[in-house]
């Protein structure tokens, strides 16, 4: 059977991920895979490290434009109970990253395993 879903109902189903994913963050000291797909994704991260002692997520984006050297990584840090407001600033609406947040709740139990329909 498949889910057929809006812009805004994908926005609004990543918000209840991401919320589930802060829980597990605190509850497990440490952060979850999908999310840390989801915050490489939105940011164009080259790394995401969470920081347990603080409850801080660190985000490493390559800032620089030329190809040849050391990248120049910069650092964001942000607490893990920010997070949905991060996504929402973040968050794309051109079909491909809704079809990469389609796959990404689809690997989660807040939308039964079905094919997902962008609408």
């Amino acid at each position: 059977m498949a889910s057929y879903l809006k812009t805004e109902e994908i926005k609004t189903s990543l918000r209840v991920l991401v919320n589930q994913y802060i829980e597990e963050c605190r509850d497990c000291d440490k952060i979850p895979q999908d999310f840390i797909d989801l915050l490489r994704h939105n940011f164009l991260a080259k790394f995401v490290f969470y920081n347990k002692n603080d409850k801080t997520i660190e985000i490493g984006i390559n800032q620089g434009s030329l190809p040849e050297g050391y990248p120049n990584i910069k650092v964001f840090t942000f607490p893990v109970n920010k997070a949905v407001e991060w996504l929402d600033e973040s968050f794309k609406s051109n079909s491909n990253d809704l079809e990469f947040y389609g796959k990404l709740l689809n690997r989660n139990d807040s939308i039964s395993p079905s094919e997902l329909v962008l609408i």
